[in-house]
């Protein structure tokens, strides 16, 4: 079977389409046909070699795996072959099968198509996480707002009563952050940024702030958070670490949390997917997905390094 392989850490360039050996279920594991393969801005870092983990070479990435089940493992008897279904792999995504535990494996209903589910793993529980706490009438400020996770957490948190503020870095983003529900849509990438937050909060500044750009942009959102506000932090799409010191955080009661989806409970994660299920029935989710064949993931990669695409990113699988 054909898959995209990691020989060497480093660019874009290092991802190789191979033919490998087609994998076999084990006890407990479903075989998956993959229609569509999630990308994580985390599996340009992971090839980098710049991720919190880092897996021995030679490695095949891809962690959301859309498809039909294939085969059966033992011991499997809650599934069927055939099944329309959406997986959280150990890796190997990235491929025309791929294998999963079976208590990792959601069946999608068919008005799902396979592309739009794979934000539903790691984006849309994130999403969900990142909201932990917040509640109707607080105001917050979703930095990336037109990608994977920002398009659910505009969403998500307009419809959850908060107003929101999404920031992006065009003006062609900016528009789709507005149509996703944003009471106001700012491009981070002018220097006034912060005055444009504070004038859209009356001068309070935002509740909450969602923070994924990294560098110096983490000490401008302390110019912009309210008294007693928190900042939550998922990742550093410049690839810049940023240094804050604790003791001004003294001087608005300022909290800054960071998050990382595998620390999440299993139960959580459980009861977000089923959230996550209701809201795309009930037609809340507008799920924004950017496609690329298997065979172009390092142009999806490239892509997504260099801030051209919005929502979802995936890999089709013929």
């Amino acid at each position: 079977m054909k898959a995209v392989r990691v020989n060497e850490l480093g660019g874009a360039d290092k991802l190789t389409l191979e033919e490998i050996e087609k994998p076999t279920p084990q006890a407990d594991e479903v075989l998956i046909k993959v229609a569509a393969a999630g990308i994580n801005y985390a599996d340009t870092m992971m090839r980098a070699g710049n991720y919190l983990t880092k897996p021995p070479l030679p490695f095949t990435l891809g962690y959301e795996a859309a498809g039909t089940i294939e085969s059966l493992g033992e011991n499997v008897t809650h599934l069927k072959v055939g099944q329309r279904v959406l997986a959280t792999t150990s890796s190997g995504g990235y491929a025309e099968f791929a294998t999963a535990k079976a208590n990792q494996v959601i069946p999608i209903p068919d008005e799902l198509g396979f592309g739009e589910s794979t934000a539903l793993l790691v984006q849309g529980l994130t999403a969900l996480g990142l909201l932990n706490g917040t509640k109707a009438g607080d105001s917050i400020l979703v930095h990336a707002a037109a990608g994977g996770v920002g398009t659910l957490l505009v969403q998500l948190a307009k419809y959850k009563g908060l107003k929101v503020i999404g920031t992006a870095s065009s003006e062609q983003k900016l528009q789709k952050v507005i149509e996703l529900g944003a009471d106001v849509a700012i491009n981070y990438t002018e220097p006034d940024w912060t005055e444009e937050v504070l004038q859209a909060t009356d001068g309070k500044g935002v509740n909450w702030i969602i923070e994924m750009v990294g560098g110096d942009i983490v000490g401008k959102n302390l110019k912009v958070l309210a008294k007693h506000g928190t900042m939550w932090i998922y990742g550093s799409a410049s690839n810049q670490d940023f240094k804050v010191s604790v003791l001004s955080l003294m001087a608005k009661n300022h909290t800054i949390h960071g998050y990382w989806l595998m620390n999440e409970s299993i139960e959580n994660r459980i009861a977000f997917t089923k959230e996550l299920l209701e809201h795309i029935k009930a037609g809340r989710l507008k799920i924004q997905v950017t496609e690329f064949s298997l065979e172009k993931a390092r142009e999806a990669h490239e892509a997504i390094e260099t801030r051209k695409t919005t929502g979802k990113v995936v890999l089709t699988v013929n």
